[in-house]
């Protein structure tokens, strides 16, 4: 290949051994300069000596395009060719999670339940005039799975809260159950259930069979489910074994939370800049230049901790859809939302029933979709604005926005004039009126037809920008 050549690292899996070197060797650098205190002063001082005294190669204008501002300014406009070839291949690695992670959001995740469907889409669009950008992060996984009841971290910066260990699913005691679940999940929510994670509000290896469980995740998806831990230093020899397996026969990217700058240093010890390829590590310790926490959970509270700017929605939760918890043999049904002190979490939690077999479990996620999901509101359903979400009249159509978020428009066409657009917002506003009711009242008035109207309703309500049936309206819905 030529040096020029920008190749997939992760899926597929790349062959060529020292491409693979050079963006491992990148990404260890970035790492060094946005974790290790003394790194960045040190390499501005003598680059090529401090990449050395860490033992990488990789050349050192590389590192300057990726790391410092003035050089990543100085070639931003620079032509593919005129790059250091390890920055360029770095940043087509970089550009190759971006697009997984977008691809995750928009197909992969996508349940195939018509119902199921349609709801998710709706809070993925809710969280965009919700959150902001933070919904560019949000993947709306429809499915995780909690192996455990608790967690044995206890991180202060928990942004959902995680109680303490109390209960631990062991493998030998639930197999069949486990199996049945997996089985279940894919036959109700489709190739999308294959996205889950087999950890949430737990630490995954806390749980001495997780490697089991895992398997059996993989012969039922095709996928190895993507794991992040804090504990990945505990048993060292443990995690290395498993990235190894794993990754041999699945690639995608995990991620280590390290908590103390101890553990940084151990991390490097342990693992080569290859074997951390395909690993993101979370710098979440005071001494990282670039440690920020979402204001969500225990870091809401916790003045030690350094939170992120207000200005977007703050929320880790990245799930719209179930939490099954196995040592409970629990259901919630959950989504993102902005942290506050009804939701510190930064979620909406819908549901939390429990089951006892595997039968149990296939009828409470049946009774869940019908209770809370629809493909489409009834015609005849009482529809109310979402409070929060500023709409106005434009000489296009309609805006909304969010304080200090996302905008976005409703543009009319020949059509759905701007003026019918207005007209359909001010029944709106006026709350409490079916679709029949707005298309009727419309047509009497102005004359507009009503599968103009009831097309202007839909797009209003996949946008998310109505309250769900279930939702209770308050007095500032209208």
């Amino acid at each position: 290949m030529s040096d020029g050549e920008i190749r997939n690292v992760i899926s597929p899996a790349c062959d060529d051994a020292e491409y693979v070197r050079e963006v491992a060797q990148a990404k260890r650098a970035l790492e060094l300069w946005t974790m290790e205190p003394d790194f960045q002063e040190a390499f501005l001082a003598a680059p090529e000596e401090t990449l050395a005294a860490h033992g990488l190669s990789v050349d050192a204008l590389s590192v300057k395009v990726l790391c410092d501002h003035e050089t990543a300014l100085a070639y931003k406009d620079k032509p593919p060719a005129a790059w250091p070839r390890a920055a360029l291949r770095y940043r087509g690695f970089l550009r190759e999670k971006i697009m997984s992670r977008e691809r995750m959001a928009r197909e992969d995740c996508v349940p195939k339940h018509p119902a199921f469907r349609a709801w998710r889409l709706r809070q993925r669009n809710r969280c965009w005039a919700e959150l902001g950008k933070r919904n560019e992060s949000l993947i709306h996984v429809p499915l995780a799975f909690e192996l455990d009841l608790g967690c044995s971290v206890g991180c202060p910066f928990c942004g959902v809260m995680a109680g303490k260990l109390q209960k631990v699913c062991r493998y030998d005691e639930t197999a069949a159950l486990w199996k049945g679940v997996l089985t279940i999940t894919r036959e109700i929510i489709g190739d999308a259930a294959g996205q889950a994670t087999c950890y949430y509000a737990t630490e995954p290896l806390d749980n001495p069979d997780y490697e089991k469980f895992a398997d059996d995740f993989f012969d039922v998806f095709g996928i190895a489910p993507q794991i992040t831990t804090a504990a990945a230093m505990r048993k060292p020899e443990r995690t290395k074994n498993y990235l190894a397996e794993t990754l041999r026969t699945y690639r995608r990217v995990h991620r280590f939370s390290v908590l103390s700058l101890d553990i940084l240093h151990r991390i490097f010890e342990t693992f080569t800049p290859e074997e951390l390829l395909c690993v993101e590590l979370l710098p979440q310790f005071a001494e990282a230049p670039n440690n920020r926490f979402a204001s969500a959970g225990r870091a809401r509270k916790n003045k030690a901790v350094r939170v992120e700017s207000q200005e977007d929605g703050n929320t880790i939760s990245c799930i719209s859809g179930f939490i099954v918890n196995m040592a409970e043999k629990s259901v919630r049904l959950v989504t993102p939302c902005g942290a506050s002190e009804a939701c510190p979490t930064g979620e909406i939690l819908l549901a939390k029933e429990t089951f006892s077999d595997a039968g149990d479990f296939r009828r409470l996620l049946v009774s869940l979709i019908d209770r809370y999901m629809m493909a489409e509101f009834p015609k005849d359903q009482p529809l109310w604005l979402r409070p929060g979400i500023s709409l106005e009249k434009t000489a296009e159509g309609i805006a909304f926005f969010r304080a200090k978020t996302l905008r976005l428009k409703f543009l009319a066409t020949d059509d759905l004039s701007p003026a019918l657009y207005h007209d359909v917002l001010d029944k709106l506003r006026a709350g409490g009126k079916s679709a029949y009711d707005i298309a009727g009242e419309l047509m009497e008035e102005t004359g507009a037809f009503p599968a103009h109207v009831l097309f202007i309703l839909k797009k209003f309500e996949q946008a998310g920008l109505l309250l769900e049936p279930y939702e209770t309206p308050g007095p500032s819905s209208s």
